[in-house]
């Protein structure tokens, strides 16, 4: 599922960590890919389908999630089915949109690039010096 999502952030121009390592409080986790925007940073997290079938695992999940987003964070998870079936009509559209909302990817330049949730190919917004 990683792979399958690793491949279409590359396709988007979507600058994401993966395998992220986040510190919170006492506790240490591992997002699946972590976007850091202008204003704020995206979690999207890919976890298949037996794993949130296992109530313990799920429970984890949740307290992991809440911890981040009491940090900041934006989580946004996705099932194997929408991995596999809604890709380019659900997942990444939502990841686009919630980069937006925290303005744009930030690759360490002096404004974030954003991110057209038309997909790849569309029209983007240009940095300052994107054309240097």
């Amino acid at each position: 599922l990683e792979d399958l999502l690793w491949a279409e952030f590359k396709r988007w121009k979507i600058q994401a960590e993966r395998q992220e390592f986040v510190k919170v409080g006492d506790s240490d986790y591992v997002l699946d890919f972590a976007i850091y925007c202008g204003t704020g940073r995206v979690d999207v997290e890919t976890d298949g389908d037996t794993w949130h079938a296992n109530p313990e695992k799920a429970a984890r999940d949740n307290r992991r999630d809440n911890a981040l987003k009491v940090v900041g964070w934006k989580v946004l998870g996705f099932a194997s089915l929408q991995i596999r079936e809604e890709m380019l009509d659900y997942c990444l559209p939502t990841v686009a949109k919630a980069v937006e909302k925290l303005g744009g990817v930030d690759e360490g330049k002096l404004l974030p690039r954003r991110i057209d949730p038309g997909g790849p190919g569309s029209a983007q917004q240009l940095g300052l010096f994107d054309n240097l």
